[in-house]
């Protein structure tokens, strides 16, 4: 699980990347639209992985439990 979570979090920094770029250097050098696509294509391809390795493992099986909370004693009072 170790290279799943390296991967999760490469693409979560990739994500975060645009949002760093302009707070750096607001003066913008190249298409900003075209290095936010950019940026969300790479971001998908690499989060494809973990995806993959998760479902290839049966790990999606086991998350078929619910657990539901009644909650008779809340007041809840919309106007």
């Amino acid at each position: 699980m170790t290279m799943c979570t390296s991967i999760m979090l490469m693409t979560l920094a990739s994500l975060a990347l645009p949002i760093f770029a302009t707070l750096v250097s607001p003066n913008k050098t190249c298409s900003y639209p075209n290095y936010v696509k950019t940026t969300m294509m790479y971001a998908f391809i690499t989060s494809l992985i973990p995806t993959t390795l998760y479902t290839f493992s049966n790990q999606e099986t086991t998350i078929w439990s619910w657990h539901w909370m009644m909650t008779q004693t809340l007041d809840l009072t919309l106007s």
